[in-house]
């Protein structure tokens, strides 16, 4: 009786049409088997489990294929199905990682000075080849310049950038990419039907973006679940395996952060904690469900990773909010990844970022407020001094003395207007505009006096009064009026304010 075959060894493919994702690989090698362009040596790059070694037994069935060499091996002759096996006397594979010596790669040199025993080429499949000490690639490169021919050398690595510039120069690069999400779902679809599986589609992709492209990874990663789950697997139970928080989870947590619900979402965050999951897996689902949401917002009919009961109210969620607002949570989500990834303890990390993110209701009224908008007003305390401070992007138009200036500029008088936003006082007594500037320079107190037919029809134009007067003296009310002002000046929550905002403090009133 036979032991079980993994997922990953059985489903491994033994034609190229099999392969999933690697087109441009394919194409490359048949047009050069066809051409009867073979390269000595050729370097096989990529992420793990996208199909590096499958290809190389492929190539190496194509090259010594009793019909060979040929675009697509037939598979039934005897060097095909021996290289299938991986009992071929003229298909060498070494795993660098253990035989990484100059000593292992000199074994290597004088083994392959021999003529094959009964195939076409003697293929040497050097595994993890980027692990090579620096002598034992120095000794490789002397084969690699003058190759019996023959040889055919393929190099496997997940790390291209590690080998030396003289080895890249003397293979043929094929560059093997991640698969993309879409097909590893397809091709574990297929595979569950055929296993007898029952597998939900939300279960694959999330298995699908787990694995992270790697279709090997993606068959392990089924096999577990399946050992946890039986023959029955749902999207709870591949979250269980791989330790992340289900679906409603992700969900609840992103309604407390949509409220501005800061204690919700922080309770999410630790009872994640609590349940022995790592809360950073929870931040990179709400990572991707952002992303998803960004696509909905721009296409409600968009294919997305979601449970179907769920997508309806995602839908609703990212037509509210729409494109311009997810994008920037997208954008402080991301930032917070950079938080978590440096910080010593993950947990803490994650509720700083989480907090951060359920604070977006209270920015977006601070952008309003900077932008000018009308907001609700806040209540006041009786006799609690109130200051407007006035940040650059925003205009200050409802005010007296802001719409003077606004008129002013309109008229071209600049410079007037300058003077006129350096006044302490500017009111509306009856129908009489009253500017007390004590305290300015007396050039400026002149300047104004001068211009007061030119502040009269700035005035009249803003509706504020048909008259101008220009008061030179400190009322008692003025003197007031700046001792609360230096009050007002001096409070730290003032200045804090001034600080992050980077504005100025316009008037300061004392409420009745």
């Amino acid at each position: 009786m036979t032991g079980y075959q993994v997922l990953a060894r059985r489903w491994r493919p033994q034609r190229f049409e099999d392969l999933v994702g690697q087109d441009v690989v394919v194409r490359t090698l048949r047009n050069a088997l066809a051409n009867k362009q073979i390269a000595h040596a050729y370097l096989f790059s990529g992420l793990r489990g996208v199909g590096k070694t499958t290809v190389a037994r492929l190539l190496a069935k194509a090259l010594n294929c009793q019909h060979g060499p040929i675009p697509e091996p037939c598979g039934e002759c005897v060097p095909c199905q021996e290289i299938a096996r991986g009992s071929s006397l003229d298909v060498l594979e070494m795993d660098a990682a253990s035989n990484r010596g100059i000593d292992d790669v000199r074994e290597l040199r004088e083994a392959v000075k021999n003529l094959p025993i009964r195939d076409r080429y003697r293929v040497v499949i050097l595994d993890e080849a980027h692990q090579l000490t620096k002598d034992a690639f120095a000794a490789l490169l002397k084969i690699l310049e003058e190759p019996p021919p023959h040889v055919i050398f393929i190099l496997a690595s997940t790390e291209k950038e590690r080998f030396p510039a003289t080895i890249l120069s003397r293979c043929l690069q094929v560059d093997f990419r991640p698969i993309p999400v879409d097909l590893v779902v397809t091709r574990l679809a297929h595979v569950a039907k055929s296993e007898g599986l029952e597998l939900t589609y939300g279960a694959a992709q999330l298995i699908a973006r787990a694995t992270e492209g790697s279709l090997r990874d993606a068959l392990s990663l089924l096999d577990r679940v399946r050992a946890f789950a039986g023959e029955t697997v749902g999207e709870n139970e591949v979250a269980d395996v791989i330790g992340l928080p289900p679906f409603e989870t992700v969900v609840a947590l992103w309604r407390a952060l949509e409220g501005g619900d800061v204690p919700a979402a922080l309770a999410l965050v630790r009872s994640e904690e609590q349940s022995g999951r790592d809360p950073a897996g929870l931040y990179e689902q709400l990572v991707r469900l952002l992303h998803v949401l960004l696509l909905l917002a721009t296409d409600p009919s968009v294919p997305a990773p979601l449970p179907a009961s769920h997508r309806p109210m995602l839908v609703e969620s990212a037509a509210r909010l729409g494109p311009a607002l997810l994008i920037r949570l997208l954008g402080l989500a991301l930032e917070g990844k950079d938080l978590i990834a440096g910080a010593d303890t993950p947990g803490v990390a994650v509720a700083a970022a989480v907090g951060r993110l359920a604070l977006w209701p209270r920015l977006r009224r601070v952008e309003a407020l900077l932008g000018g908008e009308p907001i609700s007003p806040t209540p006041v305390s009786a006799s609690t001094p109130t200051a407007s401070v006035v940040t650059p992007d925003a205009p200050v138009i409802a005010t007296p003395a802001g719409r003077l200036v606004a008129v002013l500029e309109q008229m071209g008088a600049h410079l007037l207007a300058g003077r006129v936003g350096a006044v302490r006082e500017v009111r509306v007594d009856g129908d009489t505009l009253v500017l007390r500037c004590g305290g300015l320079p007396l050039a400026t107190q002149k300047s104004l006096r001068d211009a007061s037919e030119q502040l009269t029809a700035a005035a009249r134009q803003a509706g504020l009064a048909s008259k101008v007067q220009v008061d030179e003296n400190d009322s008692p009310a003025q003197k007031h009026d700046q001792d609360l002002r230096a009050r007002v000046e001096s409070d730290e929550g003032v200045k804090l304010v001034l600080e992050v905002f980077g504005g100025r403090l316009e008037s300061v009133e004392e409420k009745p």
